[in-house]
């Protein structure tokens, strides 16, 4: 492993902001050189220094309450940009020359059944932190904004406590969009969690994958 490559990994893993990241890059890769020019051998100097995860947390146990905070705050504004990002796409996508909507129970392309039961699995692998499975439902220019990591991140910004235990899905409101020659089908409903309830809406292309998702 290289020393910019060990560094790096140890950035990736530090709970603090860009600066300061930036700060302890140029520390680290100046005592990694200088222990080298004095003659270490480079895989002795990061043996020593262990490996990425238990270095990154020997400066993440130090961080101060206001560092962690300012990273917390600097990650969500980066989250939330290509959260916004990806509403926009999806927005544009929907909405764009004025789509006409319908009941998607008149639908030809959707099932009605078919669309609830896609939209409460999802729901609940989002709710059980089951990132990965989400995004395999996601169409290519979702996955190119929202991954596992931001659909995580973004949902410990939503409330200051864990969702907990879903409870129960509300009434779902269910319907179908025509924008040009496509057609999607826009799914609503409400879910009530042990310590809070979200209000979730998703949208589906005609083949079934996730063209949209927002939650608030």
């Amino acid at each position: 492993m290289t020393a910019e490559k060990y560094v790096k990994e140890v950035l990736k893993l530090l709970k603090c902001r860009t600066a300061k990241k930036k700060e302890i890059r140029d520390r680290l890769l100046s005592d990694i050189n200088s222990a080298v020019a004095s003659g270490e051998k480079l895989e002795e100097v990061l043996a020593k220094m262990g490996i990425p995860w238990d270095y990154a947390n020997h400066y993440n146990d130090n961080f101060d309450k206001d560092e962690q905070k300012a990273a917390k705050r600097e990650k969500a504004m980066k989250i939330w940009g290509i959260i916004i990002a990806a509403v926009v796409i999806v927005g544009a996508l929907v909405y764009w020359n004025m789509p006409k909507w319908s009941d998607i129970s008149e639908s030809t392309v959707f099932d009605e059944e078919e669309v609830r039961t896609a939209a409460e699995e999802i729901i609940t692998l989002y709710s059980d932190d089951d990132y990965e499975a989400v995004v395999a439902y996601m169409t290519d220019d979702m996955k190119a904004v929202l991954n596992a990591p931001t659909l995580q991140l973004s949902k410990s910004q939503l409330v200051t406590e864990e969702f907990g235990e879903l409870q129960s899905f509300g009434q779902m409101y269910l319907s179908e969009a025509k924008q040009g020659s496509r057609l999607f089908a826009m799914v609503q409903v409400s879910v009530s969690y042990t310590n809070t309830s979200v209000v979730y809406t998703l949208t589906f292309d005609a083949d079934m994958k996730l063209a949209g998702f927002y939650v608030k």
